[in-house]
């Protein structure tokens, strides 16, 4: 089984919605990660049939599906957005795509679908209720416990868990897992969260105004990206980036205590737990600058710097911690910590040495 894309384009007004988008999806999940306005979205709808591209090709399983309606894909999507039924009961709306199913489908097994469906999702008791009276979380798993209804080849699950706090976005994201993990089905996830990538730690695919910027495991994107925005994609919090021109502390660069990776000038990308307060190796880097903000959430401190030439720099910090604003401070760069990328094409210059 695959899911085949090839040359996908998409333009609008001169504006460029995908451009030349080519991958294979396998049974399991693929991963599509990047920021808002990456193309994620639309590049679901083109695989939905709900949007025709200019020029490319989709193929399921060896069938080029660029002529069949919608209705006639063995496609299902779960939006951003749950959308349910308001007027039915969970069990209805888990089976109203069985309803229209061709050929048709007995009672007796529409509610064997249903209840397997349900039991899978962990939602056989509300099958009674109207949507009204669930949590958010029961929602969403009602909307992909409908999805999963027609047993489709291709699952399109939009940012499903955006909407949803911390722990039942957690807690859903290792349920689908586990749901999708031995499923014959392909399924397309999309999210902005690189968090939910790695998680996974499945096939994932990297996108960036419209476009594939890398394609691959999503650990591997991680400790090696092909450019900034897959080292940005693949960063949370944000991956900081600064000149290699700036002043280290004392008389020479940024770039000349890294003169061992690249010699000449480049933007280097750290992440914010690969600084420190203390320096903890011979070679590490020391930074000055001036505390503009403390983030405190508890467990961490992001504490945010300016530096010179308005250039910025962002550490993540153990438990809660106090700084003055505008107080004087001094920093460590972990020297094999440092991303190196050609500030003309973004391109990656040099990785850190390990993963971090």
């Amino acid at each position: 089984m695959s899911l085949v894309a090839r040359q996908l384009t998409l333009r609008h007004n001169g504006e460029v919605f995908l451009e030349d988008i080519s991958f294979t999806a396998k049974p399991g999940i693929t991963v599509l990660v990047g920021p808002t306005l990456s193309g994620k979205t639309t590049l679901m709808r083109v695989l939905a049939g709900l949007i025709k591209p200019d020029s490319g090709s989709i193929t399921v399983n060896g069938n080029d599906v660029g002529k069949t309606s919608v209705k006639d894909r063995s496609v299902s999507f779960v939006y951003q957005q749950f959308i349910n039924y308001p007027s039915l009961s969970v069990y209805d709306n888990i089976a109203s795509p069985l309803r229209v199913h061709q050929p048709k489908i007995s009672k007796e097994e529409m509610a064997d679908r249903v209840t397997e469906v349900a039991k899978m999702l962990r939602i056989t008791e509300l099958l009674d209720r109207k949507p009204s009276a669930l949590s958010g979380g029961q929602q969403q798993r009602v909307a992909i416990a409908r999805s999963l209804a027609r047993k489709s080849d291709v699952v399109l699950l939009d940012e499903p868990l955006a909407n949803l706090d911390f722990k039942l976005r957690e807690q859903l994201r290792d349920e689908l897992q586990r749901i999708f993990s031995d499923a014959s089905m392909m399924v397309i996830y999309s999210t902005a969260e690189p968090l939910e990538a790695l998680d996974m730690a499945s096939h994932t695919i990297v996108m960036h105004e419209g476009r594939v910027q890398q394609d691959g495991l999503a650990l591997e994107m991680y400790s090696t990206p092909k450019n900034i925005p897959v080292a940005q994609a693949m960063s949370d919090p944000p991956l900081n980036l600064i000149s290699s021109n700036l002043a280290s502390k004392g008389s020479q660069s940024l770039g000349s205590a890294l003169k061992d990776r690249f010699n000449g000038s480049f933007t280097v990308g750290i992440r914010p737990h690969n600084i420190a307060l203390k320096s903890q190796k011979s070679n590490d880097i020391a930074i000055s600058g001036k505390v503009r903000i403390a983030e405190n959430t508890g467990s961490s401190t992001f504490l945010h710097l300016d530096l010179e030439d308005s250039q910025k720099l962002v550490l993540e910090l153990d438990g809660s911690q106090r700084f003055e604003v505008g107080s004087a401070i001094t920093v460590y760069l972990d020297h094999s910590a440092v991303f190196g990328f050609d500030t003309e094409s973004g391109n990656t210059l040099f990785s850190p040495s390990a993963v971090r």
